[in-house]
This record gives C-alpha cells, sequence and structure tokens, in this order.
C-alpha cells in the first residue's frame, strides 16, 4: 500500500511539472522555445495541475497536499523564466 501512494506522490509531481512546462511554454512572453505553443495546450495544462491537485489530495493529507501542489508550481515558474537567461551565460 505504502508503494502505491509512493507511485501516486510521483506521478502527481510530474503532473504538475508538465502542466507548468506547458502553461509557460504556451504564452507569448516565454523565451525557452522559438515559438510558443498552441493554446490548446494550455487547457491540457490546466488538466495536468487539477488531476496533480487530486492525485496530492488522495496520496497525503489535505494541508501537505495544498502545500505541496502550491509550492512546486511557485518554484516551477519562479525557475522556468530564469532557463534562457542560463543557458545565454554559457553559451557565450
Amino acid at each position: 500500500l505504502e508503494s502505491e501512494v509512493n507511485k501516486l506522490k510521483f506521478i502527481a509531481f510530474f503532473c504538475v511539472l508538465l502542466g507548468c512546462v506547458l502553461m509557460y511554454c504556451s504564452h507569448t512572453n516565454q523565451d525557452l522555445l522559438d515559438k510558443k505553443l498552441p493554446d490548446s495546450l494550455r487547457w491540457f495544462a490546466l488538466l495536468s495541475i487539477g488531476l496533480a491537485l487530486i492525485l496530492f489530495l488522495i496520496s497525503t493529507p489535505k494541508l501537505v497536499a495544498i502545500f505541496m501542489w502550491l509550492l512546486t508550481i511557485l518554484v516551477m515558474w519562479s525557475f522556468l523564466p530564469f532557463i534562457p537567461l542560463i543557458f545565454k551565460k554559457y553559451s557565450s
């Protein structure tokens, strides 16, 4: 049973990562890709982020689930804009 809960946490974490990256890359001001992703992927990103919250709520206590979910989103959306700057610094 413990391994199943750990699998749910792992899947939820990667759903949040996928959702955050897709949401960021489908915005017009992103610098990770040459062209932004289609707007239809925003709905998939929201679905992925919502699914992650549900999986976190199933696998952990509610307060911990919401904290993990929000903190992962916060860290991802804070880190993603700096990736192009890091690559530009080391490529020149």
